[in-house]
């Protein structure tokens, strides 16, 4: 075993973990990088299992991968096992239960950290307790390395990077579409769904989070941005749409508060909706929507949802494993709608006086969101911070993906594997 692998990911026989791998493992030998990696868990014995079942799903030969044994519940084996490592990738949740342990371990042995939470309390949080420690110790943390949140965030940021002039705000409108006859089964984790209940139900707590982390409100810029709150049809993605408070949201903040405060740039308001075909199925939606909010605010609420996820989600998630042939039949795109001026500001505190007079259009698409996108976007985030470290953030720290992956080939790798962001058209506002 090298004195210090590359990658290892924590949590390997878990759903996340065990579709990383093979991307995990076609990433590492894929343009002559020639990186090690390795799993890690609690069970060698299903370590090694895992190890045989993705290695009959590849043509890849894993029984010299490294393993290493860590536990969740004993700090030591989780110090010893970053130790070892130059990344790790977690795939232990949810986050808000298990994801502290790792991230502590990691900072305070100088290993990098990638994670897929969307748990917004517990990213902030993280943030809080850890930014200054990682920082100093030149350790990158970033969460949201999934499809929570890159396309959302990167995709902010790549129209951002392609805007000729100042964008002001931006649009996004997510779709997800499945193939015809999709077949039965969860098509999401349970895990996901835990980590969905919890983030709303217990939303109160971000207020004091963000109380101690943001101190400073960002200056208001003008014009500003206004959530459509009632359904409506648009051209933009041909179909109904709908508020949609996505994870992506916090992510987004913190990457624009970022570019602010260290690079002094104009930082994008951002709103995201949910967009769908038919009227009946954004009534169905909403419906849903709402009865899961009502529900996860009390304790009673939330045992309901969690024993019962395929009640309130048609069967969509359940207790038992994710179908593959069910999830690799979905399909999402995010379509990001932006506004702002031709000419550059003179510097980032200018408010303009006239009204917006350029547009801008682009999308993030892929398969399989759940366990396709999400890999992708995990192998490929954990490689990038071995491979481009010099384009990284100049100090470590808690980063969001947007910011930590601003200046780096992130999104090339992506689109050169079934992640694609594209422009779509750039036009004149009158």
């Amino acid at each position: 075993m090298p004195d210090k692998i590359d990658i290892v990911v924590f949590g390997a026989t878990g759903v996340t973990g065990k579709h990383v791998i093979p991307y995990l493992a076609k990433f590492c030998k894929k343009e002559h990088r020639h990186l090690t990696w390795g799993i890690a868990g609690r069970s060698e014995k299903k370590l090694r299992e895992i190890l045989n079942y993705c290695e009959k799903k590849t043509d890849y030969v894993l029984q010299n991968v490294p393993i290493l044994i860590a536990d969740i519940q004993n700090e030591n084996s989780l110090q010893k096992m970053a130790r070892q490592a130059r990344v790790i990738i977690n795939c232990c949740g949810p986050f808000r239960f298990f994801g502290e342990p790792v991230i502590k371990a990691c900072v305070e042995e100088g290993t990098h950290h990638v994670d897929v939470s969307g748990e917004v309390q517990f990213m902030e949080e993280m943030q809080l307790k850890y930014h200054k420690r990682a920082e100093e110790k030149g350790v990158y943390i970033i969460s949201a390395c999934g499809f929570d949140s890159i396309p959302g965030d990167m995709g902010i940021v790549f129209t951002q990077q392609n805007f000729s002039g100042t964008l002001n705000s931006v649009e996004a409108y997510l779709e997800f579409w499945e193939d015809r006859n999709p077949g039965s089964g969860s098509a999401v984790n349970y895990g996901t769904w835990e980590s969905i209940v919890y983030v709303i139900g217990l939303a109160n707590e971000l207020k004091k989070i963000r109380q101690k982390l943001f101190p400073n409100k960002l200056p208001s810029f003008q014009p500003k941005l206004k959530m459509k709150l009632l359904p409506r049809k648009t051209d933009i993605v041909k179909g109904w749409v709908v508020p949609f408070r996505t994870t992506d949201r916090s992510a987004v903040y913190r990457t624009q508060r970022y570019f602010y405060e260290r690079n002094s740039r104009r930082p994008i308001q951002m709103d995201s909706y949910f967009a769908v075909k038919s009227f009946l199925t954004l009534l169905v939606m909403i419906f849903g929507g709402l009865m899961v909010l009502v529900m996860s605010k009390f304790s009673f609420g939330r045992k309901l949802l969690l024993k019962y996820p395929e009640k309130f989600t048609n069967g969509f998630i359940t207790h038992e494993p994710p179908s593959i042939e069910r999830s690799d039949k979905g399909h999402f795109s995010m379509t990001f709608y932006g506004e702002g001026w031709k000419e550059n500001l003179p510097d980032a505190n200018h408010q303009y006086t006239s009204p917006p007079n350029r547009a801008i259009t682009t999308r993030v698409k892929g398969n399989n969101p759940a366990y396709g996108t999400t890999c992708i976007c995990l192998a490929l985030s954990a490689i990038t911070i071995i491979t481009e470290t010099t384009k990284m953030p100049r100090s470590g720290g808690v980063y969001p993906p947007g910011y930590a992956f601003a200046n780096t080939s992130l999104v090339k790798h992506l689109n050169a594997n079934g992640v694609t962001f594209e422009i779509l058209r750039e036009t004149e506002l009158k």
